[in-house]
């Protein structure tokens, strides 16, 4: 028998805020207030690896002790005028310091001006940057700040997490997790959850996205990804297994939210679940009924199913079904193929020993 792993697994660039406070530095319609200060603040705090020049200074609660070199300004025009000169360093500058120092060649996430009036450098916060190398970069932004009449430019040097990139259900996902669409000539389906068979990695679906040899797309079919390599062959569950390296265990709830699996659980009646599927989204209901229920696509009854009263739709198929714990943490119950009377899911040890 296989044994099974389930995968478990500041922005300091141009920020212009349009609120008037009782602190503003202009009232022309895009301000510098006390918000622009308190938002930039981890840029100048808990992320700073150096600056240089006049920068602002916080106090241990984020209160603003000097605005830097904005302290020189009172109008919107000489301020103004001060990011004109910045944009025009930030074109100067930008492609030499890319070439040199950008990712992943080099430590530079980002790289641009700010809102208080400093250039900020973003460095990968999983990265390492020396003293010298910000010296030597922070020499060649201060010959440039001289040329546009800055003399003592205000330089940042923060630690800046990778971009976050906002993909829909739909879009591609390098890595493959659950919750997202794949398909075969069949039609579109849901990707349930990425896993490993006997030191394989692959990730776990509904099975009748096709018999063994199948071709699996992701999301759609200009890209293929790999074939249908295990079938349950409807013995106690829907399900099969697709080998392929790149996946994760996270399961997409939003763009902005992909958390990990923790781990799993088996299904009992009156338990709350959730199903994150390509149709429906995330659907939540109750476990209401164990079953025995027929599968078309086997020819076939399936025992020990069960019923759950989420909302689910075509293209569901294969969703993740599962919970959150005490704690918040994703605990996979099972995996959703149809519409009985009810949403219908096998629970997860069927799908294992079936995959087996």
């Amino acid at each position: 028998m296989k044994n099974w792993i389930i995968f478990s697994g500041l922005l300091c660039l141009l920020l212009l805020i349009g609120n008037v406070s009782a602190e503003t530095l202009s009232v022309s319609g895009v301000v510098v207030d006390d918000k622009t200060y308190t938002s930039l603040a981890p840029c100048y705090t808990s992320n700073l690896i150096k600056s240089y020049g006049p920068v602002p200074v916080y106090d241990k609660d984020n209160r603003v002790i000097s605005r830097g070199i904005m302290s020189d300004f009172r109008g919107f025009v000489e301020r103004d005028a001060l990011y004109q000169k910045l944009h025009n360093l930030y074109e100067a500058t930008k492609v030499p310091v890319n070439k040199q120092y950008a990712y992943p060649n080099g430590p530079v996430l980002s790289y641009g001006y700010n809102a208080l009036g400093s250039v900020a450098v973003g460095i990968y916060d999983k990265g390492t940057i020396d003293e010298k190398t910000m010296d030597a970069m922070y020499s060649v932004i201060a010959a440039e700040a001289k040329k546009q009449g800055i003399d003592d430019v205000p330089v940042i040097f923060y630690k800046e997490p990778t971009a976050r990139l906002d993909l829909g259900r739909a879009d591609t996902w390098r890595p493959v997790i659950g919750g997202v669409q794949v398909g075969s000539s069949i039609g579109a389906l849901t990707s349930g959850f990425a896993a490993t068979r006997g030191g394989e990695n692959g990730f776990i679906t509904a099975g009748h996205i096709g018999s063994v040899g199948s071709t699996v797309y992701q999301p759609d079919l200009s890209a293929p990804i790999g074939s249908v390599t295990v079938s349950s062959g409807g013995t106690s569950s829907d399900s099969a297994w697709i080998q392929y390296n790149n996946v994760a265990g996270q399961i997409f709830e939003s763009s902005g939210s992909q958390p990990s699996i923790y781990g799993t659980s088996s299904p009992s009646v009156g338990l709350g679940v959730t199903m994150s599927g390509i149709t429906s989204g995330i659907s939540t209901g109750t476990i209401i009924q164990e079953t025995s229920l027929y599968n078309r696509f086997f020819s076939k009854t399936i025992d020990n199913q069960w019923y759950a009263d989420f909302s689910s739709a075509s293209g569901d198929s294969g969703s993740p079904v599962y919970f959150k714990d005490s704690n918040g943490n994703i605990q996979l119950v099972g995996l959703y193929w149809g519409q009985g009377s009810y949403s219908t899911f096998s629970p997860i040890s069927n799908v294992l020993s079936d995959l087996s």
